[in-house]
């Protein structure tokens, strides 16, 4: 939510929560994960405030880089670039890419006042009359949606925006499987109103 809403993948509807790894972070189900986290150690970062020139950097903290008698090699003897560097580059780039077409779609919907505060309540069997509310996020007004003109719809449509618009509202129906997740691994808090146990 705010003024500058980015879109985010659930694991969890609490917070350190995560349902699809356990505390080792093991994967439980195989599950999509975002580009975000794929890409990391790595990342593409504007070294200088003046320049749209973007260097490929890595976190100096993480294992997976670093001097090791195994493993991928970056660099070739003669300091030149090796396959895994330049698709890592790749990788990196594609994503940029990607963060900008959201920040598109962001404004786009920001412009047309398509974002409204977003709430999903819950309600487990056991406690019909205490819901699990959920606030703090945005999602688009599908009654704006529909009052949209024809001629941002078109061009929406040309563009890939609606087709995301639509996996949007499709994806918000998973928050109740994400619930039914956490209360199968007891995850839960207590319904509203009701102490820990």
């Amino acid at each position: 939510s705010g003024e500058n809403p980015m879109p985010l993948a659930l694991f969890g509807l609490n917070e350190g929560v995560n349902t699809f790894f356990d505390d080792a972070g093991n994967m439980l189900d195989p599950v999509y994960i975002p580009a975000y986290i794929r890409r990391y150690p790595f990342i593409l970062a504007r070294l200088s405030q003046d320049s749209d020139d973007l260097s490929l950097c890595f976190d100096p903290t993480a294992d997976s880089v670093g001097e090791y008698d195994e493993g991928e090699l970056l660099f070739n003897e003669d300091g030149s670039t090796t396959e895994q560097t330049k698709a890592i580059l790749d990788f990196c780039e594609k994503f940029e890419q990607a963060g900008a077409r959201t920040k598109i779609l962001t404004e786009e919907l920001n412009k047309h006042d398509l974002l409204m505060d977003g709430e999903v309540a819950i309600q487990r069997a056991e406690a019909p009359d205490q819901p699990y509310v959920y606030k703090g996020f945005r999602m688009v007004d599908q009654e704006k949606l529909a009052n949209l003109d024809g001629d941002t719809l078109v061009k929406w449509n040309k563009e890939g925006i609606l087709a995301i618009i639509y996996a949007h509202l499709t994806s918000l129906e998973l928050m109740r499987v994400i619930f039914g997740r956490q209360d199968q691994q007891g995850k839960v808090p207590p319904p509203p109103g009701q102490p820990a146990s």
